[in-house]
């Protein structure tokens, strides 16, 4: 039921999807639904967090031991992945943002506690970085943090709407590259005469 949810929501939003067109386009019935999950906003809030524990576990596997900016990098490109492998679900939850800020306001609270699960993660890998050494000593890490989630967000939008015209391979690497050289302490230039 959640594949024929996020099929249907990404082709024509959540509004417009009714729990019995769920029930039908999964193969069952039109009351199914309701039966499983009781409310629209149940199943609603189930479709996010199904694809939060999706993207989690995808993460923490390309992850493994890595800590720091090495971490923080390969974040960032699985959350570009994932919109490239997986377009109707990117476009499923990129739906529920928008109607969650004024058609579904119900929804609100589980999509702000979704973006903020996501920009805890960079933040998290942000500070592992700064104690190991890997960050220029005047990041403010909560603001990065937040900074590099809209910067890839960004992406997977602008992504969206061109039809995929953003490569977002390519656009990630140099993405890499603009945050890299902002985080990275840069080394003191050999000819500089003392102060």
């Amino acid at each position: 039921m959640l594949v024929a949810a996020i099929r249907l929501i990404g082709r024509q939003g959540s509004v417009a999807t009714s729990m019995a067109q769920i029930g039908l386009e999964a193969g069952y019935s039109r009351g199914l639904p309701a039966a499983r999950f009781g409310t629209k906003l149940a199943l609603l809030e189930e479709v996010v967090d199904a694809s939060e524990r999706g993207f989690e576990r995808r993460v923490a596997r390309q992850i493994g031991e890595r800590k720091g900016l090495e971490a923080l990098f390969v974040r960032m490109n699985m959350h570009l992945q994932g919109a490239r492998d997986d377009a109707s679900g990117t476009i499923t939850v990129y739906q529920l943002y928008v109607e969650s800020i004024g058609a579904v306001t119900d929804l609100r609270p589980r999509m702000q506690a979704y973006v903020e699960a996501y920009r805890q993660g960079f933040r998290r890998h942000l500070a592992e970085a700064a104690a190991l050494g890997e960050l220029r000593p005047d990041i403010d890490v909560d603001q990065m943090a937040t900074s590099i989630l809209g910067a890839v967000r960004g992406l997977i939008v602008q992504s969206l709407v061109d039809d995929g015209a953003t490569n977002l391979e390519t656009a990630g690497k140099h993405l890499n590259s603009l945050f890299r050289e902002a985080l990275v302490p840069r080394e003191p230039a050999e000819n500089t005469p003392p102060a």
